[in-house]
């Protein structure tokens, strides 16, 4: 194994790539910034409990190692077989409003993480909610999705399932105050408990 130091965040990252190997090699790629719902799950086959580092297997064979750093708890508790897995959900817009054609498109994320119970087999879930002040690009009512340019120039598309939110009111070109949810949650599970499910 390579041995580095690393953060929840890079491990995600990492198992991020494992899934887009996997999941994603098997249908059609959806648009650039859609952040679907996605759920996978890889085999742990090695673990070096001094650098809290284990090797996982996706499902079409392919290998990644992630690093979970100081920041993990209960790693004591994996062993080799285990089914590491990780769920996705959609962006899901908590509101969406109108503002000033003159203002400026910023950004600011709060981000809330719970972890597995002590002595269980290591878990965490991270909500991160954003509030972004950004230009309209594309507004889908019939699919429930609007499209915005962010602060940094990238297209993102998150879906409104708020039936408050009127999206006909909702205009291309205008900006808008935006507070959308992520949650990434990454559950460890005994291969014979993962069968179950």
């Amino acid at each position: 194994m390579i041995r580095r130091p690393s953060s929840l965040p890079v491990a995600v990252l990492a198992a991020a790539m494992l899934i887009a190997t996997s999941a994603y090699a098997q249908r059609p790629q959806a648009p650039v910034g859609v952040a679907e719902e996605a759920v996978v799950s890889g085999k742990i086959i090695d673990i070096d409990p001094n650098t809290k580092a284990v090797l996982v297997q996706g499902p079409r064979g392919n290998v990644v190692e992630l690093v979970g750093g100081d920041e993990v708890k209960n790693f004591g508790q994996i062993h080799k077989g285990d089914i590491l897995t990780i769920a996705r959900g959609a962006a899901l817009v908590a509101s969406l409003e109108p503002v000033d054609s003159k203002s400026s498109a910023l950004a600011e994320s709060v981000e809330r993480t719970s972890r597995a119970a002590e002595g269980s087999k290591p878990g965490i879930m991270r909500e991160v909610t954003t509030t972004v002040t950004a230009e309209i690009t594309k507004v889908e009512p019939a699919k429930h999705l609007v499209t915005f340019r962010g602060p940094r120039e990238t297209l993102r598309t998150v879906k409104v399932e708020d039936p408050a939110i009127d999206l006909s009111k909702i205009q291309r070109g205008q900006m808008a105050k935006i507070v959308y949810r992520e949650v990434v949650a990454i559950t460890v599970r005994a291969p014979a408990a993962s069968a179950a499910n």
